[in-house]
């Protein structure tokens, strides 16, 4: 060993060569921030993060219907496709165009709600409101409508109606 070596002070090589206090004081950050996620997941409607031992057995039923400028009635999509026109020039819009998600892009048939029916219906609205969102202006629909037929672990069933942001 020479004398310079003995004498020079120690230099990082990076800055995540963390000494012993800073180590400790990261992993009880770290800690604390996943505790924190996963004691609130049971208040997030999509239960991101939480633990469920046994899968939910709902199923839902998604009905979708637009809202139109021209009458004020309810107006059902199809096969998830509608024709709308802004003066006159027609285009087909699907859901599946922008609704990539199994569950969600399954329209009038009972599908099983796989992340939990409330999270599902949290990400229908969400879905409802980009799907509008994503539509040019000028069209004559001004909405969508879902109405979704639940059922929630054998439980009774219910509808539930949710609504698009309106444009």
């Amino acid at each position: 060993m020479t004398k310079e070596s003995a004498t020079a002070p120690s230099v990082r090589r990076s800055w995540l060569e963390l000494g012993p206090r800073a180590r400790v004081a990261f992993a009880a950050l770290y800690v604390g921030v996943m505790l924190c996620v996963v004691v609130s997941a049971q208040f997030r409607p999509d239960r991101v993060f939480g633990f469920q031992m046994f899968n939910e057995s709902s199923t839902m039923n998604i009905h979708l219907f637009r809202r139109v400028r021209s009458t004020k009635r309810l107006v059902p999509i199809v096969n998830g496709e509608f024709l709308d026109a802004t003066h006159g020039a027609p285009r087909l819009f699907r859901w599946t165009e922008r609704v990539h998600d199994p569950t969600l892009g399954k329209l009038d048939q009972p599908t099983h709600a796989k992340y939990g029916l409330e999270g599902q219906l949290f990400r229908l609205g969400l879905a409802l409101d980009d799907f509008v969102a994503w539509m040019p202006n000028g069209f004559d629909t001004v909405g969508l409508v879902a109405v979704v037929e639940t059922l929630k672990n054998g439980r009774n069933p219910s509808v539930v109606r949710l609504q698009s942001v309106r444009r």
